[in-house]
């Protein structure tokens, strides 16, 4: 089995099953790994702070975020 037919079979588990496999693959990974994010990726986090720090206005506070996560789904 490689791997993009795994994730498609696991896709189709109830997601608390799906849950616990990627809790399982994650306490396979080794300590030492490095969990830094990619250039790109603090390049982004740099570009969102700095828009923050311009314009504070722009945040939302956590409610205002947990309720639009709720009213997606």
């Amino acid at each position: 089995m490689n791997v993009d037919q795994a994730i498609s079979d696991l896709s189709t588990l109830p997601v608390g099953d799906r849950l616990r496999v990627v809790h399982a693959i994650w306490d396979t990974l080794p300590d030492d790994v490095d969990l830094s994010p990619s250039a790109e990726q603090q390049a982004e986090i740099d570009r969102r702070l700095a828009a923050h720090d311009a314009d504070p206005s722009t945040a939302i506070s956590h409610d205002e975020m947990m309720r639009r996560i709720a009213k997606r789904r």
